[in-house]
């Protein structure tokens, strides 16, 4: 074992290269040093350095916006309560004459959940659909206790409130 006389790092006696600073022994030996530089300069272009990659912040996504306790209220009160919800939300969140997009989704998901809840009259498949109508606007009404503006499978996606 040979000790580096950069680092002082114990490296192996036919080792080129001190494993941890990168001496190189061979150019040492030789006195291969250029003029001026000290003995055990790096030689050539210096290594690069790591760096720590440089992160963005999280951009503003409306499914995270904070959101008013109101409007959360007014958003489970649309999704619960069909056609008088969907209008007590829709004109109940005006706020400066500027509705909440939060609201707005809610409106336009209580009134589809609404207006698909209207199947329920056929019989027997009605019902089933009722059920499934059930299990949608419980997820809906959790969405809206959390403050986001997750769709529910379809009915998300389909726009009848701009």
């Amino acid at each position: 074992m040979k000790t580096c006389p950069k680092c002082g790092a114990q490296v192996a006696d036919d080792a080129g290269f001190c494993t941890v600073c990168g001496f190189n022994f061979g150019a040492a030996a030789a006195g291969a040093a250029p003029q001026g530089a000290p003995q055990g300069a790096p030689q050539g272009a210096p290594q690069p350095q790591y760096q720590q990659p440089q992160y963005q912040a999280a951009p503003s996504h409306p499914l995270y916006a904070p959101v008013n306790p109101c409007d959360k209220l007014l958003g489970i009160v649309a999704v619960m309560c069909g056609f008088i919800g969907v209008i007590i939300a829709y004109f109940g969140g005006d706020v400066n004459g500027q509705r909440s997009d939060y609201l707005r989704f809610y409106a336009n998901e209580g009134l589809v959940l609404a207006l698909f809840a209207l199947i329920g009259i056929i019989p027997f498949i009605g019902w089933i659909w009722s059920i499934f109508n059930t299990v949608c606007m419980i997820i809906a009404i959790v969405n809206a206790c959390k403050g986001e503006t997750k769709p529910v499978l379809f009915y998300g996606t389909l726009r009848i409130i701009k």
